[in-house]
């Protein structure tokens, strides 16, 4: 039988799962469902003598095969073919793109036993696990009603078949009205002709009123439709938003796990109810998910081909914990607490929410300790910056030798994990979710106790060492926390401008006031307990610590303000003007015998500068010197450029060198 299953080119005879640019062409004969042919009409203008249109569940033969169309849930319309070979029934089911949890535009997908199974592996990855459906609906209306509390508009990128039509319908059935892009609109109105229940489409113009929602596809990001709309918050709704950095990608400011294909576990729960002697796998991760089903015992191969075989000796390779692992149980205890609001301050989009959550978990902390740490924990920063003190990241190296030294843990899984996340936190979590673990509760203050044995261990393997202990000891969400405060971002979209805010809303004081004391003091932790007690006017410079006051901002004047520009400083003259060197902006301190030197972003700059260092130690009495670094060499001034080249040195530690006190050297170091 000349028969092809959605072929990329057009033949004479071809199954089309679906109305899907990728999966469709200009077929003489196409086998495709009911809805399908409808859809394949309006969107490719498909001649209807060219679609054999069949409905789910109808039988039809040809050329010695029996064939079946059963729903794949994957979009309006999609299908699955099962066909059984008459003469000594033989059976095989073609999957195309499906999806096993229940959509609201679409039909549940149907499996059928079959001898042998087609299916595509999109999201073939352990890792590719998507949330619970309920988890994906509170996202997308969190997203709305974060932007409509925000003076907002929201918009919603899916693709404009599919996605699109499952949010609206999402959206409908909590009275949002929705503005559709003129393909969305188009798709939608088909949608509704082929019987699909969805509100009738009203086509977005370029304005959207307040309280409406934005669905457009995803390559209106960048549209000139979209771009009249000056206060917009946008979301891509995509099963790749599990990989890190994908709104990045998209260049949206949200991305949400909404699919309309089966992820890891949904493709395991195809192959347990098809039952099949033979796999073969399509699109996406296809080696790695039949290699998987290889490891299980089941004949199972790409259908590209390129597989590699595994050499298996004594036991099978067994199931892979990808998953499902054991249950920790979580203990209750300040560290969790903190963890929990930062996974709700992160899910948030909206300002006002996230100074919400951080005023109310301020307000609840009991000791001035306590708030001191967790207030400047929130900006990334582990530990207090002071002279000599450089920012606490022990580096992604160190941090997984830590995790695969973990009792339980294998560097091959380790692998796996962090090629389909790219994250070393969200890695962590889900490496430690897979072991056996015995958590203990920790506090705040044990936890910087922690960071602050970590800090002053100066050897690299004492480090690693002491981090895998305490990720043995600790819940997985917990310990996803202390890797992202060892890499000196939570990423839960935190500015520190949002944590004074927060802070002066908590302990009602003015903003300006929490401002100016955390530019004095340089440590929000210490802000806070000021402002808490209603101190903030005593807030004065703590030597050897940088303060933020060394970024100068330009005088703007109107073209018709002819007002010397001096006569709008909010101070009055006389005024020091001094030139504009081109070197570094630097902030050095002395007191007593202790010197720091920092950079324009706070950081230490005492081992790029030593000279500077020891001339410094020479004067007398105590002070702060905010200015420019400036250097001559071979009787010319160095620039900018000269003086760069020292930044971010690295430190030498032990000698580079062997005393040979004469010897030969050969000899010397085959003794060593």
């Amino acid at each position: 039988m000349d028969f092809w299953l959605d072929p990329w080119e057009a033949k004479d005879s071809a199954f089309v799962s679906h109305a899907h640019a990728d999966h469709f062409s200009r077929h003489g004969n196409a086998l495709c469902s009911t809805m399908t042919g409808k859809l394949l009409r309006k969107r490719f203008h498909m001649p209807e003598a060219r679609l054999e249109a069949v409905d789910f569940g109808e039988i039809t033969e040809r050329d010695g095969f029996r064939m079946r169309m059963l729903p794949a849930g994957h979009i309006v319309g999609s299908a699955m073919l099962h066909v059984t070979r008459i003469k000594d029934g033989a059976t095989l089911l073609y999957t195309g793109d499906f999806k096993v949890r229940r959509g609201r535009t679409t039909q549940a997908v149907s499996f059928i036993q079959a001898d042998t199974l087609i299916m595509e592996t999109t999201f073939g990855l352990p890792n590719l696990v998507f949330p619970s459906p309920m988890e994906v609906d509170a996202a997308v209306l969190r997203f709305v009603n974060d932007a409509f509390a925000d003076g907002e508009v929201p918009v919603l990128f899916g693709y404009s078949l599919g996605k699109a039509q499952e949010a609206i319908a999402l959206l409908a059935e909590h009275d949002v009205p929705v503005l559709s892009h003129p393909k969305v609109a188009e798709m939608t109105a088909a949608c509704r002709a082929a019987g699909v229940e969805l509100p009738e489409p009203v086509v977005f113009e370029g304005f959207a009123g307040e309280g409406h929602v934005i669905v457009a596809p995803p390559n209106a990001v960048s549209a000139k439709l979209l771009r009249g709309l000056k206060h917009k918050r946008t979301a891509m709704l995509t099963g790749w938003a599990l990989q890190p950095g994908s709104f990045y990608r998209y260049r949206v400011d949200e991305v949400i796990p909404m699919s309309d294909h089966a992820d890891h576990v949904g493709l395991h729960d195809c192959v347990t109810r098809v039952r099949p002697k033979r796999v073969l796998t399509v699109h996406g991760y296809a080696k790695e998910f039949a290699a998987e089903l290889r490891g299980k015992g089941i004949e199972a191969w790409c259908a590209m081909g390129g597989d590699q075989l595994e050499l298996s000796l004594g036991k099978s390779a067994g199931k892979f914990s990808g998953v499902a692992g054991p249950r920790q149980i979580r203990p209750i205890c300040q560290l969790a607490d903190f963890s929990d609001v930062c996974r709700l301050i992160g899910e948030t989009s909206s300002r006002l929410a996230k100074v919400d959550y951080l005023v109310n978990y301020l307000r609840g902390l009991e000791t001035d300790a306590e708030l001191k740490l967790a207030t400047r924990w929130f900006t990334g920063e582990a530990l207090p910056r002071r002279a000599g003190r450089r920012t606490l990241n022990i580096g992604s190296a160190a941090i997984k030798r830590s995790l695969v030294s973990v009792p339980g843990v294998k560097p091959e899984r380790y692998r796996e994990i962090s090629l389909g996340q790219n994250d070393i936190a969200r890695t962590a979590k889900i490496l430690l979710q897979e072991i056996s673990l015995n958590p203990k509760p920790m506090t705040l203050s044990a936890l910087d106790g922690f960071l602050q044995d970590l800090s002053n261990s100066g050897k690299s393997l004492e480090k690693v060492e002491a981090l895998a202990h305490q990720l043995s000891e600790m819940h997985p969400t917990e310990s996803e926390t202390v890797v992202k405060l060892l890499t000196g971002d939570l990423r839960i979209g935190l500015k520190e401008g949002l944590v004074e805010e927060a802070i002066g809303a908590a302990f009602e004081a003015s903003p300006a006031d929490v401002r100016q004391a955390n530019m004095l003091t340089g440590d929000l932790g210490i802000t806070a307990c000021l402002a808490k007690r209603g101190e903030l006017t005593e807030a004065s410079l703590t030597p050897l610590v940088p303060i933020r006051c060394m970024l100068a901002s330009p005088l703007e004047r109107d073209e018709d303000d002819d007002q010397p520009k001096f006569s709008k400083l909010p101070f009055e003259p006389p005024f020091w003007l001094e030139p504009k060197y081109d070197g570094i902006r630097a902030q050095l301190h002395k007191s007593g015998d202790e010197v720091a030197l920092f950079s324009r972003d706070l950081r230490p700059l005492d081992e790029e500068f030593p000279e500077l260092m020891e001339a410094a130690r020479k004067l007398n009495g105590d002070f702060v010197l905010d200015g420019e670094l400036i250097a001559y060499a071979e009787g010319r001034k160095l620039g900018f450029a000269d003086l760069q080249k020292r930044l971010g040195r690295r430190r030498v530690e032990g000698d580079l060198f062997v005393n040979c006190n004469g010897e030969r050297a050969q000899q010397k170091i085959i003794k060593k």
